[in-house]
């Protein structure tokens, strides 16, 4: 009996040793805490559009300039005010002339970062929507044509009736009008130098609600462009960091 007892303990010892650690244990080893390090406020972004200010410069129909302010929340939301000004004073192929002292516009949104899960916070893609509003006034005249042979003026043959014949000179200043519309943003923005940054966001805008006299429309809305049922627009930012 003693024999079978030395020979039976050594045995039972090793197959204590080669059993499986409970199930619970191994998996608390693999567990491993996620510790989220990024803080709920992130920065505030100041940023000035360029292009509006450019196309002007180099030939375009109307200015425009605009200002944004950014608020970065946990790096993933961008609630987003943007203010600015917009105005035109051009001619079309008829003789038509438009005319819009530059009006402010206003637009609230807010983008959401596509890349919040990279380590990388130099730049971001970024997609957003954007409710936005104009209020101005505008003038719409054509000019008569001075007639070579009789002189005096004459109506514009560009506008001529084609049921009637002729047509006759108009002036219609100071109107008012105003639009609200929202914009689908789709962006960019890169870090340059510390903390400056350039962005470039593409915009469909969407025109939800006008208001123009019964003379004649807008050619031009501030903050949205040509007057048409939708639109497209283009901004390039210079946008500053405030420092946390």
């Amino acid at each position: 009996m003693l024999l079978l007892l030395c020979i039976g303990l050594p045995s039972i010892a090793q197959q204590q040793q080669q059993r499986p650690a409970p199930v619970q244990k191994r998996d608390q080893k693999k567990k491993e805490v996620v510790v989220d390090t990024i803080p709920f406020y992130n920065g505030t972004y100041v940023g000035v559009d360029l292009y509006g200010i450019g196309s002007k410069m180099l030939g375009g129909d109307f200015m425009s300039s605009e200002v944004s302010i950014g608020v970065n929340l946990k790096n993933k939301f961008i609630p987003t005010i943007e203010f600015g000004m917009g105005g035109t004073d051009t001619w079309n192929e008829t003789g038509i002339h438009y005319k819009s002292k530059a009006a402010p516009f206003f637009r609230i949104g807010v983008d959401y970062n596509t890349m919040a899960k990279k380590k990388e916070k130099n730049s971001y893609l970024y997609v957003g929507l954007r409710y936005a509003f104009s209020s101005f006034k505008y003038d719409v005249s054509t000019m008569p044509v001075d007639d070579p042979i009789w002189g005096g003026s004459i109506g514009n043959p560009s506008l001529e009736d084609d049921y009637w014949g002729g047509s006759i000179p108009f002036s219609h200043l100071g109107m008012k009008g105003s639009m609200q519309w929202f914009e689908l943003v789709v962006g960019v923005k890169v870090r340059i130098y510390k903390n400056f940054n350039m962005g470039w966001s593409v915009r469909m805008k969407y025109k939800t609600n006008a208001s123009t006299n019964e003379y004649a429309n807008p050619w031009y809305v501030p903050g949205y462009g040509k007057f048409k049922s939708n639109n497209m627009g283009i901004t390039y930012s210079l946008i500053y960091k405030l420092p946390l």
